[in-house]
Protein backbone atom coordinates (compact mmCIF):
# COMPACT_ATOMS: atom_id res chain seq x y z
CA UNK A 1 0.00 0.00 0.00
CA UNK A 2 3.23 2.41 -0.50
CA UNK A 3 4.78 4.45 -3.02
CA UNK A 4 4.65 1.85 -5.89
CA UNK A 5 1.20 1.29 -6.00
CA UNK A 6 0.60 4.69 -5.33
CA UNK A 7 2.57 5.57 -8.20
CA UNK A 8 0.73 3.41 -10.74
CA UNK A 9 2.85 0.04 -9.73
CA UNK A 10 5.21 -0.88 -13.03
CA UNK A 11 6.10 -4.43 -12.78
CA UNK A 12 7.36 -7.04 -15.05
CA UNK A 13 4.15 -8.56 -15.41
CA UNK A 14 2.28 -5.44 -16.14
CA UNK A 15 2.36 -6.45 -20.15
CA UNK A 16 0.18 -9.80 -19.13
CA UNK A 17 -1.94 -8.24 -16.19
CA UNK A 18 -1.95 -4.80 -16.16
CA UNK A 19 -0.34 -1.99 -13.74
CA UNK A 20 -1.22 -2.96 -10.13
CA UNK A 21 -3.60 0.14 -9.44
CA UNK A 22 -5.26 -1.74 -12.59
CA UNK A 23 -5.53 -4.60 -10.10
CA UNK A 24 -6.96 -3.03 -6.94
CA UNK A 25 -10.49 -2.89 -6.22
CA UNK A 26 -10.71 -0.94 -2.63
CA UNK A 27 -8.68 1.13 -0.55
CA UNK A 28 -8.74 1.97 3.34
CA UNK A 29 -7.45 5.86 3.89
CA UNK A 30 -7.40 8.33 6.78
CA UNK A 31 -7.49 11.70 5.54
CA UNK A 32 -5.89 14.59 6.06
CA UNK A 33 -9.08 15.51 8.35
CA UNK A 34 -8.53 12.06 10.10
CA UNK A 35 -11.28 10.50 8.77
CA UNK A 36 -11.59 6.95 8.01
CA UNK A 37 -12.47 6.73 4.30
CA UNK A 38 -13.76 3.74 2.00
CA UNK A 39 -12.84 4.35 -1.77
CA UNK A 40 -14.13 2.06 -4.60
CA UNK A 41 -15.43 2.42 -8.07
CA UNK A 42 -18.70 2.67 -6.32
CA UNK A 43 -18.08 4.88 -2.70
CA UNK A 44 -15.91 7.88 -2.89
CA UNK A 45 -14.99 7.06 -6.86
CA UNK A 46 -13.10 9.97 -7.27
CA UNK A 47 -10.47 9.65 -4.33
CA UNK A 48 -10.37 5.99 -5.72
CA UNK A 49 -9.35 7.57 -9.30
CA UNK A 50 -6.67 9.72 -7.51
CA UNK A 51 -5.02 6.96 -5.51
CA UNK A 52 -4.35 4.63 -8.56
CA UNK A 53 -1.39 6.87 -9.99
CA UNK A 54 -1.75 10.16 -8.38
CA UNK A 55 1.38 9.63 -6.13
CA UNK A 56 1.74 8.04 -2.51
CA UNK A 57 1.10 10.61 0.35
CA UNK A 58 -0.69 13.47 -0.75
CA UNK A 59 -4.27 12.50 -0.75
CA UNK A 60 -4.15 10.69 2.16
CA UNK A 61 -2.69 7.87 4.33
CA UNK A 62 -3.30 4.59 2.83
CA UNK A 63 -4.11 1.30 5.69
CA UNK A 64 -5.29 -1.51 3.49
CA UNK A 65 -5.89 -2.36 0.04
CA UNK A 66 -8.08 -5.03 -1.76
CA UNK A 67 -6.58 -6.70 -4.88
CA UNK A 68 -7.77 -8.78 -7.62
CA UNK A 69 -6.44 -12.13 -7.69
CA UNK A 70 -5.07 -13.98 -10.77
CA UNK A 71 -5.09 -17.82 -11.56
CA UNK A 72 -1.57 -19.38 -10.77
CA UNK A 73 -0.04 -20.21 -13.78
CA UNK A 74 3.23 -21.76 -15.31
CA UNK A 75 6.06 -18.98 -16.08
CA UNK A 76 9.86 -18.85 -17.32
CA UNK A 77 12.32 -16.68 -17.00
CA UNK A 78 14.51 -15.76 -19.81
CA UNK A 79 17.63 -14.00 -19.08
CA UNK A 80 19.78 -13.60 -22.02
CA UNK A 81 23.39 -11.60 -22.12
CA UNK A 82 25.22 -10.18 -24.38
CA UNK A 83 28.66 -12.37 -24.41
CA UNK A 84 30.99 -10.79 -26.89
CA UNK A 85 32.58 -8.82 -24.03
CA UNK A 86 36.62 -8.16 -23.95
CA UNK A 87 38.08 -6.79 -20.64
CA UNK A 88 40.09 -3.97 -22.38
CA UNK A 89 37.72 -3.20 -24.99
CA UNK A 90 34.74 -3.91 -23.67
CA UNK A 91 31.58 -5.18 -25.60
CA UNK A 92 31.76 -5.16 -29.10
CA UNK A 93 29.71 -2.76 -30.72
CA UNK A 94 28.39 -4.87 -33.67
CA UNK A 95 26.61 -7.42 -31.12
CA UNK A 96 25.00 -4.28 -29.21
CA UNK A 97 23.58 -3.25 -31.98
CA UNK A 98 22.59 -6.56 -33.63
CA UNK A 99 20.17 -6.64 -30.29
CA UNK A 100 18.96 -3.28 -30.50
CA UNK A 101 17.98 -3.49 -33.88
CA UNK A 102 16.46 -7.45 -33.71
CA UNK A 103 14.18 -5.78 -30.32
CA UNK A 104 12.86 -2.14 -31.94
CA UNK A 105 11.58 -4.33 -34.73
CA UNK A 106 9.97 -7.30 -33.01
CA UNK A 107 9.19 -5.54 -29.78
CA UNK A 108 5.83 -4.22 -31.34
CA UNK A 109 4.83 -7.54 -32.09
CA UNK A 110 6.14 -9.42 -29.04
CA UNK A 111 3.33 -11.76 -27.39
CA UNK A 112 1.34 -10.33 -24.41
CA UNK A 113 2.83 -13.29 -22.67
CA UNK A 114 6.31 -11.51 -22.53
CA UNK A 115 7.01 -8.92 -20.20
CA UNK A 116 9.56 -7.71 -17.89
CA UNK A 117 13.52 -5.67 -18.23
CA UNK A 118 16.36 -4.83 -20.81
CA UNK A 119 19.42 -2.99 -21.61
CA UNK A 120 21.78 -2.43 -24.24
CA UNK A 121 23.24 -5.41 -23.19
CA UNK A 122 20.94 -8.11 -21.60
CA UNK A 123 17.13 -8.73 -21.47
CA UNK A 124 15.26 -10.14 -18.36
CA UNK A 125 12.09 -11.73 -19.31
CA UNK A 126 9.25 -13.32 -17.79
CA UNK A 127 7.43 -15.38 -20.42
CA UNK A 128 3.87 -17.20 -19.13
CA UNK A 129 3.88 -20.62 -20.45
CA UNK A 130 5.86 -23.56 -19.99
CA UNK A 131 9.36 -24.23 -21.50
CA UNK A 132 7.88 -25.91 -24.92
CA UNK A 133 5.88 -22.96 -24.71
CA UNK A 134 8.50 -20.32 -24.76
CA UNK A 135 11.02 -22.38 -26.83
CA UNK A 136 8.05 -22.23 -29.85
CA UNK A 137 7.83 -18.46 -29.00
CA UNK A 138 9.08 -16.44 -32.61
CA UNK A 139 10.68 -13.71 -30.07
CA UNK A 140 12.75 -16.43 -28.32
CA UNK A 141 13.84 -18.28 -31.28
CA UNK A 142 14.99 -15.06 -33.38
CA UNK A 143 16.75 -14.00 -30.02
CA UNK A 144 18.74 -17.15 -30.24
CA UNK A 145 19.84 -17.00 -33.33
CA UNK A 146 21.48 -13.64 -32.43
CA UNK A 147 24.89 -15.16 -31.71
CA UNK A 148 27.47 -13.79 -29.32
CA UNK A 149 24.40 -14.01 -26.98
CA UNK A 150 23.87 -16.13 -23.88
CA UNK A 151 20.44 -17.55 -22.67
CA UNK A 152 19.55 -18.69 -19.54
CA UNK A 153 16.18 -20.43 -19.14
CA UNK A 154 14.33 -21.46 -15.39
CA UNK A 155 10.69 -22.29 -15.97
CA UNK A 156 8.38 -22.94 -12.74
CA UNK A 157 4.65 -23.71 -12.20
CA UNK A 158 3.86 -20.09 -10.67
CA UNK A 159 5.35 -16.55 -11.25
CA UNK A 160 5.31 -16.32 -7.24
CA UNK A 161 8.01 -19.30 -7.05
CA UNK A 162 10.19 -18.22 -10.31
CA UNK A 163 10.84 -14.72 -8.33
CA UNK A 164 12.28 -16.74 -5.30
CA UNK A 165 9.20 -15.59 -2.95
CA UNK A 166 8.42 -15.61 -0.18
CA UNK A 167 12.52 -15.85 0.68
CA UNK A 168 13.09 -12.84 -1.59
CA UNK A 169 11.86 -9.76 -0.39
CA UNK A 170 14.53 -7.48 -0.71
CA UNK A 171 14.03 -4.20 -2.21
CA UNK A 172 16.78 -1.71 -3.36
CA UNK A 173 17.32 1.22 -0.40
CA UNK A 174 14.85 4.00 -0.64
CA UNK A 175 15.94 7.83 -1.02
CA UNK A 176 19.42 7.90 -1.87
CA UNK A 177 21.16 11.51 -3.14
CA UNK A 178 23.53 8.84 -5.54
CA UNK A 179 21.29 6.92 -6.98
CA UNK A 180 20.56 9.28 -10.30
CA UNK A 181 17.93 8.12 -12.27
CA UNK A 182 15.31 9.07 -14.23
CA UNK A 183 13.00 7.63 -17.11
CA UNK A 184 11.25 8.67 -20.54
CA UNK A 185 8.05 6.48 -21.87
CA UNK A 186 8.78 6.15 -25.32
CA UNK A 187 5.26 5.57 -27.47
CA UNK A 188 4.89 2.61 -29.23
CA UNK A 189 3.52 4.29 -32.00
CA UNK A 190 6.34 5.98 -32.32
CA UNK A 191 8.68 2.70 -32.19
CA UNK A 192 6.32 0.74 -35.23
CA UNK A 193 6.54 4.10 -37.68
CA UNK A 194 10.00 5.58 -36.87
CA UNK A 195 12.51 2.21 -36.18
CA UNK A 196 15.76 3.41 -38.03
CA UNK A 197 15.28 6.68 -35.62
CA UNK A 198 14.48 4.74 -32.85
CA UNK A 199 17.64 2.53 -33.32
CA UNK A 200 19.95 5.98 -34.23
CA UNK A 201 18.91 7.10 -30.75
CA UNK A 202 18.98 4.24 -28.45
CA UNK A 203 23.01 3.48 -30.51
CA UNK A 204 23.55 7.34 -29.82
CA UNK A 205 22.94 6.22 -25.83
CA UNK A 206 25.51 3.58 -25.71
CA UNK A 207 28.02 5.42 -27.07
CA UNK A 208 27.68 8.59 -24.74
CA UNK A 209 26.48 6.69 -21.27
CA UNK A 210 25.25 3.13 -21.81
CA UNK A 211 23.89 2.25 -19.05
CA UNK A 212 20.22 1.62 -19.06
CA UNK A 213 17.10 -0.43 -16.73
CA UNK A 214 14.11 -0.35 -18.87
CA UNK A 215 11.12 -2.20 -19.00
CA UNK A 216 8.94 -3.29 -22.32
CA UNK A 217 5.21 -2.05 -22.04
CA UNK A 218 2.39 -2.51 -23.70
CA UNK A 219 -0.28 -5.72 -23.44
CA UNK A 220 -2.77 -5.18 -20.91
CA UNK A 221 -1.41 -1.89 -19.98
CA UNK A 222 -3.52 -0.65 -23.26
CA UNK A 223 -6.42 -2.55 -22.19
CA UNK A 224 -7.43 0.36 -19.62
CA UNK A 225 -8.86 3.74 -21.40
CA UNK A 226 -6.06 6.32 -20.13
CA UNK A 227 -8.25 8.36 -17.81
CA UNK A 228 -9.52 5.31 -16.18
CA UNK A 229 -6.93 6.14 -13.65
CA UNK A 230 -4.53 8.76 -12.45
CA UNK A 231 -1.13 7.19 -14.17
CA UNK A 232 -0.27 9.87 -17.35
CA UNK A 233 -2.28 8.51 -20.16
CA UNK A 234 1.07 8.09 -22.05
CA UNK A 235 1.89 4.81 -19.94
CA UNK A 236 -1.45 3.26 -21.50
CA UNK A 237 0.10 3.78 -25.15
CA UNK A 238 3.72 3.55 -24.50
CA UNK A 239 6.11 0.49 -25.67
CA UNK A 240 8.77 1.05 -23.19
CA UNK A 241 9.92 2.88 -19.97
CA UNK A 242 13.69 3.80 -20.16
CA UNK A 243 15.39 4.08 -17.46
CA UNK A 244 18.95 5.83 -17.64
CA UNK A 245 21.32 7.10 -14.93
CA UNK A 246 23.64 10.10 -15.92
CA UNK A 247 22.33 13.58 -17.19
CA UNK A 248 23.34 12.91 -20.71
CA UNK A 249 21.08 9.83 -21.13
CA UNK A 250 18.34 11.42 -20.11
CA UNK A 251 18.44 14.50 -21.61
CA UNK A 252 18.65 12.93 -24.70
CA UNK A 253 15.49 11.12 -24.20
CA UNK A 254 13.69 14.71 -23.45
CA UNK A 255 15.34 16.25 -26.04
CA UNK A 256 14.15 13.54 -28.58
CA UNK A 257 10.44 13.02 -26.63
CA UNK A 258 9.15 16.52 -24.82
CA UNK A 259 6.04 15.62 -24.45
CA UNK A 260 6.00 11.77 -23.84
CA UNK A 261 5.78 11.87 -20.02
CA UNK A 262 8.17 10.12 -17.47
CA UNK A 263 7.13 7.12 -15.17
CA UNK A 264 6.64 8.14 -12.19
CA UNK A 265 7.72 4.63 -10.13
CA UNK A 266 11.20 5.77 -11.94
CA UNK A 267 11.34 9.44 -12.31
CA UNK A 268 14.37 12.04 -11.64
CA UNK A 269 14.37 13.67 -8.30
CA UNK A 270 14.97 16.42 -10.36
CA UNK A 271 12.38 16.06 -13.30
CA UNK A 272 11.82 19.75 -15.41
CA UNK A 273 8.18 20.38 -15.56
CA UNK A 274 7.28 17.67 -13.19
CA UNK A 275 4.04 17.81 -13.07
CA UNK A 276 2.98 17.84 -16.96
CA UNK A 277 5.87 15.06 -17.10
CA UNK A 278 4.15 12.46 -14.12
CA UNK A 279 0.51 13.27 -14.92
CA UNK A 280 -0.59 14.63 -18.37
CA UNK A 281 -3.87 15.74 -18.75
CA UNK A 282 -4.98 13.97 -15.81
CA UNK A 283 -3.22 16.98 -13.42
CA UNK A 284 -5.87 19.50 -13.81
CA UNK A 285 -8.53 16.67 -12.30
CA UNK A 286 -6.03 15.54 -9.63
CA UNK A 287 -5.10 19.20 -8.75
CA UNK A 288 -8.83 19.81 -7.71
CA UNK A 289 -9.16 16.50 -5.88
CA UNK A 290 -6.01 17.65 -3.79
CA UNK A 291 -7.97 20.67 -2.61
CA UNK A 292 -11.16 18.45 -1.92
CA UNK A 293 -9.35 15.74 0.52
CA UNK A 294 -6.11 18.45 1.64
CA UNK A 295 -7.29 21.64 1.48
CA UNK A 296 -4.59 23.06 3.81
CA UNK A 297 -2.17 21.33 2.51
CA UNK A 298 -1.44 18.99 5.39
CA UNK A 299 0.03 16.15 3.12
CA UNK A 300 3.23 18.37 1.32
CA UNK A 301 5.17 16.27 -0.38
CA UNK A 302 8.29 16.84 -3.19
CA UNK A 303 7.22 16.60 -6.52
CA UNK A 304 3.56 15.29 -5.51
CA UNK A 305 0.28 16.72 -6.41
CA UNK A 306 -0.12 20.26 -4.80
CA UNK A 307 3.82 20.45 -3.95
CA UNK A 308 4.69 23.57 -2.37
CA UNK A 309 8.27 24.52 -1.31
CA UNK A 310 8.57 24.73 2.53
CA UNK A 311 10.86 27.92 3.50
CA UNK A 312 14.08 27.32 4.44
CA UNK A 313 13.56 28.53 8.15
CA UNK A 314 10.57 26.53 8.56
CA UNK A 315 12.72 23.48 7.92
CA UNK A 316 14.03 21.58 10.15
CA UNK A 317 17.59 20.02 10.81
CA UNK A 318 16.86 17.12 9.09
CA UNK A 319 15.10 18.61 6.02
CA UNK A 320 12.18 17.88 6.51
CA UNK A 321 9.40 20.54 7.26
CA UNK A 322 7.87 20.91 10.38
CA UNK A 323 4.12 21.23 8.57
CA UNK A 324 4.46 17.35 7.93
CA UNK A 325 6.13 17.68 4.49
CA UNK A 326 6.60 13.77 4.10
CA UNK A 327 9.06 12.19 1.86
CA UNK A 328 8.49 10.38 -1.93
CA UNK A 329 11.52 8.32 -1.10
CA UNK A 330 12.49 6.50 -4.60
CA UNK A 331 12.45 3.03 -4.82
CA UNK A 332 12.88 0.21 -7.43
CA UNK A 333 10.31 -2.83 -6.13
CA UNK A 334 10.10 -5.64 -9.07
CA UNK A 335 6.82 -6.35 -8.13
CA UNK A 336 3.93 -7.95 -9.18
CA UNK A 337 -0.52 -8.30 -7.90
CA UNK A 338 -0.20 -9.80 -4.37
CA UNK A 339 -3.32 -10.84 -1.87
CA UNK A 340 -3.75 -8.40 0.62
CA UNK A 341 -7.19 -8.89 1.57
CA UNK A 342 -10.02 -10.33 -0.07
CA UNK A 343 -13.48 -8.87 -0.52
CA UNK A 344 -16.10 -8.79 -3.30
CA UNK A 345 -16.36 -5.43 -5.51
CA UNK A 346 -18.50 -3.06 -4.21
Amino acid sequence: AGGWLMGGGLSASSRLYGMGVDQVVQFEVITAGGEKMTANKCKNADLFWALRGGGGGTFGVVTAVWYKLHQKKAFCEFYMTVTDFNEKTGYNPSTIYKWIDYLVENAPQMSTKWGGYWGFSFALFYYEGTEVDVKNDDFYKGAAALGNVGINLRCSDSYYKLRGLPENTNTDQTGSNEFNIASRLIPKDFVKSNPDKMKEIFKWMVVNGFTTFNYILGGAMQDVATDATAVHPAMRTALFQMETFSEPLIQKLRDEFPNSGAGFNHAAKNETDWENQFWGSNLDRLKSLKTKFDPDNRFNCWHCVGYKEVPEDKREANGSAKSLQLSTNFFILMAFPLLVRSKKNC
